[in-house]
């Protein structure tokens, strides 16, 4: 009896005291927890609280336990978190962004965020009129995601948010997007399969800009107003051999994106960051990216502004299999363009394909 009198204390806390205590809590990780001990703390704590300062995200790791369960490290506070997820299960994760993952099931997508348990439905790839090839009769299609990789342009709620998918199979275009309450997607670049060097390598979505960079180093930019696109006119040097490009969003107001050209040589990683100056008309090699800081890993990266001295960094993760299977992050000095070991995760039970995803938690 005295439990069940205690417990029922807690929820019959007033307001105003659960908000000063959700008024005192400066990360986004114990704001969360706050608001999952009750419904009655949840309806007393916005979804959205202000005093929080800029946080830092978290590492999804990789494979989903037990069909529903995601795990999560947070190298900068050295925690582990793990969400019960039961809409996961069967669900292959294509991308993240703004707190939320882009999911696909056979040829159904959907945006799940697993901090609230929210999720969305967006329409299917063969939702008429359909962005898919034409398959002889009884040709069943390849059993694994049909996405390479997806992004979100903003939090889901705001008005005009884009969802951009890049295709690995199945679609006669590279890319393709979709709007909020949109009834089937549209294709936005078409395949050149066969074009030496001219498959897409990563893109990234800013507002109502698609940015694109493929394998001759060409970057363009697409407007999904009217379709229209252009393409700078100086593109970047490359080695196929040893390079990888990643292209991200500056930040909330610049235009032009930024390029990373990660060079690994005999097991030696090199960073270097290239930004868009008009004046010159050219991209050049920068040490010094203002207040950004960028999220890397294979095929994802992402922007935060993180507050003051917390500008102008780099971090990027990778498995470590000579220490059973965890994940190490890394930090990344612009000015040399080497890295260093800042954290690594704790062990996983074994080696699971695929990789980790960089996730910030959102309540929203």
């Amino acid at each position: 009896m005295e439990t069940l009198r205690l417990q029922r204390d807690w929820a019959d806390l007033p307001e105003e005291l659960v908000t000063i205590i959700g008024e005192k809590i400066t990360t986004n990780t114990a704001y969360i927890y706050l608001r999952f001990v009750c419904k009655a703390w949840r309806r007393a704590l916005t979804p959205k609280p202000r005093h929080l300062p800029p946080q830092s995200p978290w590492l999804l790791l990789p494979g989903i336990r037990d069909g529903f369960e995601l795990d999560f490290y947070d190298p900068f506070q050295s925690k582990f978190h793990r969400f019960q997820c039961p809409y996961m299960r069967g669900k292959d994760i294509c991308g993240s962004s703004h707190g939320w993952l882009v999911l696909e099931d056979d040829l159904r997508v959907s945006l799940f965020n697993p901090i609230t348990q929210c999720s969305l439905d967006l329409p299917p790839f063969n939702a008429p009129p359909s962005i898919l090839i034409s398959l002889p009769q009884g040709w069943r299609h390849y059993p694994y995601q049909n996405v390479m990789k997806a992004t979100v342009s903003c939090n889901p709620f705001e008005d005009g948010c884009v969802v951009v998918v890049q295709f690995r199979t199945m679609s006669k275009w590279e890319l393709a997007f979709c709007r909020i309450g949109d009834t089937h997607w549209t294709g936005l670049l078409l395949q050149d399969m066969y074009g030496k060097g001219q498959m897409l390598f990563d893109f990234t979505c800013h507002k109502n800009l698609v940015y694109t960079v493929n394998g001759n180093m060409v970057v363009s930019v697409h407007d999904l107003h009217n379709l229209s696109w252009r393409t700078f006119p100086s593109k970047i040097s490359y080695n196929w051999r040893y390079d990888r490009v990643n292209i991200v969003k500056r930040d909330l107001e610049s235009g032009e994106p930024l390029v990373v050209k990660t060079t690994d040589f005999c097991g030696t990683k090199m960073f270097c960051v290239y930004k868009w100056f008009d004046d010159s008309q050219r991209w050049f090699q920068v040490h010094n990216i203002g207040k950004q800081v960028l999220f890397l890993n294979w095929g994802h990266c992402i922007s935060l502004l993180l507050g003051e001295g917390r500008g102008n960094q780099l971090y990027h993760s990778n498995f470590l299999p000579e220490a059973h299977y965890r994940v190490g992050i890394y930090q990344v000095d612009l000015k040399s363009g080497k890295d260093f070991m800042l954290n690594q995760s704790p062990e996983l039970p074994y080696l699971i394909p695929g990789s980790p995803i960089w996730l910030l938690p959102s309540l929203i």
